[in-house]
C-alpha cells in the first residue's frame, strides 16, 4: 500500500512521515509532493491508497486535488492535515468523502487512528502487496545505480526516482538487498572497475572517472579496501593469472 504526502512545507512532510508507525500501517512506499501538480503527476504514475494532504497550498489547494481525484475516479482515501480549524474546510472535506480532518501539529496517535480507519475502507489491504512493491523498488534502484555508476549518485537522487523518502529507501534497500545503499553503490563501482582493469588498457585515472570518482586517490583507497590490492596490483595479478 502506497502513501502520498502532499504538503508545500518539506519539513512538515518529513515530520508526518516519521509519525507513521509502519507496524500498525505497513505501507510499501511513501511519495511526497509539494503542490497539486506534483501530486497529480505521482497519481498518474503510481497506485496510491492513502493521501495525507494539506489544504492551503500554492498552485492548487488540497480540496481541489481531492475534487480532481474524484473526477478521475482514483480510488484513494484522503486524510486532511491542516493548520486551519475552519468549519467551511471541514464541511467540504467531509462532503468530498475524506476519512478525517486533523489539525496540525498532528499527534501520532490521531494520525495512526485515521490511517487505520482509511485501511478499513480499502478492500485489498494486505501486507504481501506492500512487500512486493518494496522489493520491486529495490530491484529498480539497483538497475538505476548500475546505469549511473559512471558518475556521482546520491541516496536522495535515487529516492526521488520513485517519489519516496531517502530514509525509506535506505530501510527497504537494507532489508531486501542485504547491504546498505552506500555499500551497494561502492560495490557496483568496484565491480565495474575490476572488469575495466582486467579487460582494457584504460588508465587508472580514467577508470576512476568512469566509475564516478573525481579523485583517483580516493578511488584507489576504496578499491584497496574492497580487494586488498591497489588497482595496479589487481591488474597485474589478474593478467599474470590469466
Amino acid at each position: 500500500m502506497n502513501i502520498l504526502i502532499v504538503d508545500d512545507e518539506v519539513l512538515e512532510a518529513e515530520i508526518i512521515q516519521k509519525l507513521i508507525d509502519r507496524k500498525r500501517f505497513p505501507y510499501s512506499a511513501v511519495y511526497v509532493a509539494q503542490n497539486m501538480a506534483e501530486a497529480v503527476g505521482i497519481l498518474k504514475k503510481y497506485p496510491v491508497a492513502v493521501i495525507l494532504c494539506d489544504i492551503e497550498m500554492p498552485q492548487g489547494s488540497g480540496l481541489e486535488l481531492t475534487r480532481w481525484i474524484r473526477e478521475h475516479e482514483i480510488e484513494a482515501e484522503v486524510i486532511y492535515l491542516t493548520g486551519h480549524a475552519e468549519f467551511a474546510y471541514a464541511t467540504e472535506a467531509l462532503r468530498l468523502g475524506a476519512v478525517d480532518y486533523l489539525l496540525k501539529p498532528v499527534e501520532q496517535e490521531d494520525l495512526m487512528r485515521a490511517l487505520e480507519k482509511a485501511a478499513r475502507r480499502i478492500p485489498d489491504f494486505r501486507g504481501d502487496t506492500e512487500t512486493l512493491n518494496a522489493e520491486k523498488i529495490v530491484e529498480k534502484a539497483k538497475i538505476y545505480i548500475k546505469e549511473n555508476s559512471h558518475r556521482e549518485i546520491s541516496r536522495a537522487e535515487v529516492a526521488e526516482q520513485f517519489f519516496i523518502h531517502p530514509d525509506y529507501l535506505s530501510h527497504i534497500f537494507k532489508e531486501w538487498a542485504g547491504i546498505t545503499f552506500q555499500d551497494y553503490v561502492i560495490k557496483t563501482r568496484m565491480d565495474k572497475a575490476k572488469k575495466m582493469l582486467i579487460y582494457t588498457d584504460t588508465s587508472i585515472s580514467n577508470i576512476a572517472a568512469s566509475t564516478g570518482y573525481s579523485n583517483t586517490a580516493y578511488f584507489a583507497k576504496h578499491f584497496k579496501r574492497e580487494t586488498g590490492m591497489t588497482p595496479k596490483q589487481y591488474r597485474q595479478n589478474a593478467r599474470t593469472a590469466g
